[in-house]
């Protein structure tokens, strides 16, 4: 099983591939969308908010960190299907545009990478997730999705 956290007001641009992908994935990813705080101390609530939720999971926690280095498809699969002999489950943090407190967040990830060098809204970064995600369901399997 694989969770996607993201902090995000809508997907309203995205919205149907989106639920396309989630379709796809329906017993094999959750999506949960956390709404952004408001406030004037956004950072510390969102980090909070983030390190709440990951308190309560005993899952292989990553977070996408455009600084930090990048896999193929492939090389994906390779890494998640190892880390689930120890871990069953893995979790994917999309970070929001007011970001999060990196220093405070770090000691509850696992692991930071990138996807991608480009920047995109968020929603957009959560379709090549899912899409990423989907396709190592598809390689898992054997099918011809991912050839």
């Amino acid at each position: 099983m694989t969770k996607i956290y993201i902090i995000a007001d809508s997907f309203k641009h995205f919205e149907t591939p989106i639920k396309e992908y989630e379709k796809r994935l329906w017993k094999n990813c959750n999506l949960i969308k956390i709404k952004p705080e408001k406030n004037w101390d956004i950072i510390q609530k969102e980090t909070q908010n983030i390190i709440e939720k990951l308190k309560k999971e005993n899952w292989y926690k990553i977070i996408l960190n455009p600084k930090w280095k990048s896999f193929s498809t492939e090389k994906l699969y390779e890494f998640i299907e190892n880390k689930k002999q120890n871990f069953w489950n893995i979790i994917f943090i999309i970070w929001w545009a007011n970001w999060l407190s990196y220093e405070e967040l770090k000691p509850h990830i696992d692991l930071e990478i990138n996807l991608w060098e480009l920047t995109m809204p968020h929603a957009l970064a959560l379709l090549v997730l899912l899409e990423q995600v989907y396709r190592i369901e598809m390689i898992k399997k054997w099918t011809s999705y991912h050839k």
